[in-house]
C-alpha cells in the first residue's frame, strides 16, 4: 500500500468526524456571534438610559408605571416567557419545546424599562435568556 493510499483511507474513515467537527464549529460561531451581538446591542441601549435616567431624576416617579406596562406586556404576550432562566433550565435538562423568540423583546424592555425609570435589574439574567432564545431558534 503506497503512502497516499493509506492517507487516502485514513481520511475517508475520519471524513464523518470532521465534517461533524465542522459543522458544530460553524453552529457554535453563529451562536457566539448572534448572542455577543444582541448583548452588545443590549449593553449599549442600557448605557443610553442609564444616562437619560441619571439626567431625569423625575423619571423615579414613573417607575410603578412602568412597572404596570412591563407586567401587562408580559401577561398578554409572556406565555411560557414568564418563567424566564427556569424556562431555559427546563429546556437543557428536558428539552421538548423551542424557547420562544418572543422572550427577547420581552426581557430586553423589561430590563431597559426598568433602568430607563430607575428601578434594579440585573443586567447578566437578561443577556443569558436573549442568548438562550436566540442559540434554541438556531438548533432547531
Amino acid at each position: 500500500m503506497t503512502v497516499l493510499a493509506s492517507f487516502l483511507g485514513r481520511w475517508r474513515s475520519l471524513a464523518p468526524t470532521v465534517a461533524f467537527t465542522l459543522r458544530w464549529l460553524l453552529l457554535a460561531g453563529l451562536v457566539g456571534a448572534l448572542a455577543g451581538t444582541a448583548s452588545a446591542g443590549f449593553l449599549v441601549a442600557l448605557e443610553g438610559v442609564t444616562r437619560w435616567r441619571e439626567a431625569h431624576p423625575w423619571a423615579l416617579a414613573l417607575l410603578p408605571g412602568g412597572g404596570l406596562l412591563v407586567g401587562l406586556a408580559y401577561h398578554h404576550f409572556g406565555d411560557r416567557v414568564v418563567k424566564g432562566n427556569n424556562l431555559i433550565l427546563d429546556e437543557i435538562h428536558a428539552p421538548s419545546e423551542v424557547i420562544p423568540l418572543r422572550l427577547v423583546p420581552l426581557v430586553l424592555g423589561g430590563t431597559l424599562v426598568t433602568h430607563l425609570l430607575g428601578g434594579s435589574a440585573g443586567r447578566e439574567g437578561t443577556a443569558v435568556q436573549m442568548g438562550a432564545a436566540l442559540a434554541d431558534q438556531l438548533s432547531r
